[in-house]
């Protein structure tokens, strides 16, 4: 990744940075950011958790909707939260590879620690029913070394169409309502369940506003699904 940018030009940089951020970019390899435009339904995916706080809420506002989603677990967070893990499977959520350490810079620009990392978790999650068939690599970062990471391990990498971006601010009602707004059929949605212990007062906003999210998705005629009916159109 080093020796790519070095001798770009400013627009050469430019590029390099859309490819590594954007989440619609495909610079490095294939990425899913949006499925079949044919069906009104979307994906709704959560990422970081579980939370054995957040977690569960969340879980409970979308079985009142009667949604299931799709939650990109850190694998270390599901080894503290077993039997969270155990009910999100049996009520018909999916489990996507969110890695096992969530170690944003110290493994995305390294395949072989990033391969090992994944498939640690794939072990984990594999344990828990069907093995994951899809990666969000941490903060939506893709590069070389990501999608070689991916390609070894089989996972097929996925980043968003939407995103509520409540790692960072909160998801206030009116926020969620215009992100219902801009969605389209085959859309890939991402929200957080999981947090750092000094951000809670983000997920309590997520928690809150969820609801809101949804029975605007539902007014516009678009039904949430997880990733995995999405992309096969069950």
């Amino acid at each position: 990744m080093i020796e790519l940018a070095v001798g770009l030009g400013a627009a050469g940089l430019t590029t390099l940075g859309l490819g590594v951020f954007h989440p619609h970019a495909t610079l490095f390899g294939p990425t899913l950011w949006h499925g079949p435009r044919s069906r009104p339904v979307v994906a709704l995916t959560f990422d970081d958790g579980p939370h054995a706080e957040f977690t569960p809420r969340i879980a409970r506002v979308l079985d009142g909707h009667r949604t299931r989603a799709t939650f990109f677990c850190v694998g270390s967070q599901v080894n503290r939260n077993v039997d969270l893990v155990r009910a999100l499977v049996a009520d018909g959520h999916e489990l996507g590879n969110h890695s096992y350490t969530h170690n944003t810079f110290g493994d995305l620009f390294f395949m072989s620690r990033l391969a090992a990392d994944l498939e640690r978790n794939q072990e984990l999650l594999s344990s828990y029913g069907r093995p994951p068939r899809f990666y969000r690599p941490a903060v939506g970062i893709r590069n070389p070394a990501v999608h070689a990471a991916a390609r070894r391990v089989g996972l097929s990498v996925v980043t968003w169409s939407e995103s509520a971006r409540d790692g960072s601010w909160p998801l206030t009602e009116a926020r969620a309502r215009r992100m219902a707004a801009r969605a389209r059929p085959g859309d890939i949605m991402t929200l957080h369940d999981g947090t750092l212990p000094n951000r809670t007062a983000l997920r309590e906003a997520t928690v809150r506003a969820l609801p809101t999210l949804l029975g605007a998705l539902e007014a516009r005629g678009l039904t949430c699904v997880t990733l995995s009916d999405l992309m096969d159109g069950g």
